[in-house]
């Protein structure tokens, strides 16, 4: 079941693709600023790998899942083609 976007996320679960991308957009900006304190860059960094892994792996499931409901909608096995 997927979550719907009103739903708040539920602690210690991965961050919703939209909350990964804007947190991932956040960091980029600070990242871009003159001043990067060099104690977080390291950590913010790893955390920007982290939402980028988050976001590829909710991208390619949402890529299976709507491949598969075109694939039931046009009668053919998904990956058939």
């Amino acid at each position: 079941m997927s979550q719907d976007s009103s739903e708040p996320a539920v602690a210690g679960a991965e961050p919703r693709y939209a909350d990964a991308l804007a947190e991932l957009e956040s960091i980029l900006a600070s990242l871009e600023g003159d001043a990067v304190d060099v104690d977080v860059l390291a950590v913010k960094v790893r955390r920007a790998a982290e939402l980028v892994r988050i976001c590829r792996t909710r991208l390619a499931t949402a890529r299976i899942e709507v491949e598969s409901v075109v694939a039931e909608l046009d009668g053919i096995e998904p990956g058939a083609g």
